[in-house]
């Protein structure tokens, strides 16, 4: 299991800067993962079209570039869209309310 970047800064009391994602192509978690500036990506699922496939290329490119993934989910499909995100690689879950 990989660690979980934004757990540990968090921890260790550091602060941590993320960004927010409205698009499920895995090519912009990859762009923002190069330039170095983020420690989190987060894909605010709540506003975003996507389908479950798109969140396995979401997670694998999270991976690739060693950012942690946090996924904000609407309110009416909280327990399948969080279950599915986590099975594809996201680290943390936000619901929205």
């Amino acid at each position: 299991m990989r660690k979980n970047r934004l757990r540990e800064l968090i921890g260790a009391g550091q602060p941590t800067l993320g960004t927010h994602l409205l698009s499920s192509w895995p090519t912009v978690v990859e762009l923002v993962g190069h330039t170095g500036l983020y420690d989190y990506i987060e894909f605010s699922a709540e506003y975003a079209p996507f389908d479950l496939h798109e969140l396995d290329n979401l997670g694998r490119a999270l991976e690739l570039v060693n950012l942690a993934g946090m996924i904000k989910v609407e309110q009416t499909q909280w327990t399948h869209q969080a279950m599915r995100a986590i099975g594809s690689g996201f680290q943390s879950v936000l619901f929205a309310d």
